[in-house]
């Protein structure tokens, strides 16, 4: 586990140096391990922090425009299946759209309090039943498609494991998710806070 932290943490570092204000990540390219997680987390760890439900901006607004789907703007594409459906449809008893944890609140404790529970660099929109069916499950490899009242989500499951894979298209997004999670919350107090399987 520990080397392939270490793998991702030098891979995520070498794709996002193009993607930044020049300095930001001053002091970080001799580290590694725990000595460079230190330093990002410390990087990190200050962001402007949104309720989850609000009469003001909250995170319904906000994945109204990161998951925006690019062929109509009045849609949202869900995380896990790739389905475009109407933005304005949040929750609507269990009929629209909800806001899926990547990183499981159960594997943090965190609920939906601000910080890590409303962290938008982990909340995307997900369809009500199959985030139900995805639940607290690990991200890991597995053989059973599942299929949602019969459509295909490209997302497979197990049978013996409590595990969920997701859509290919999405994976690298999902470890990109975690990795943030785990160096942005594990550092300092909200170490006790998440674990990794």
């Amino acid at each position: 586990m520990r080397i392939l932290l270490i793998s991702v943490i030098q891979i995520f570092s070498s794709l996002i140096y193009s993607q930044i204000p020049n300095g930001y990540y001053n002091g970080t390219d001799t580290l590694i391990g725990n000595s460079l997680k230190v330093a990002l987390h410390n990087i990190i760890k200050g962001h402007t922090e949104f309720p989850y439900t609000s009469r003001t901006t909250d995170l319904w607004d906000i994945l109204k425009q990161t998951d925006k789907d690019p062929n109509d703007s009045n849609k949202v594409i869900l995380f896990y299946t790739g389905w475009s459906v109407d933005a304005d449809q949040e929750w609507n008893s269990g009929s629209g759209w909800s806001r899926e944890h990547i990183w499981s609140k159960s594997h943090g404790a965190f609920g939906t309090s601000r910080g890590a529970g409303t962290d938008a660099h982990h909340l995307r929109p997900a369809d009500p039943s199959v985030n139900s069916a995805k639940n607290n499950r690990w991200f890991d490899t597995c053989s059973n498609p599942y299929l949602d009242n019969g459509n295909y989500t490209g997302c497979f499951t197990s049978s013996t494991n409590w595990v969920w894979q997701p859509r290919d298209e999405v994976k690298g997004d999902v470890a990109r998710m975690i990795f943030y999670m785990a160096t942005r919350y594990e550092g300092g107090k909200d170490r006790a806070r998440f674990r990794i399987n």
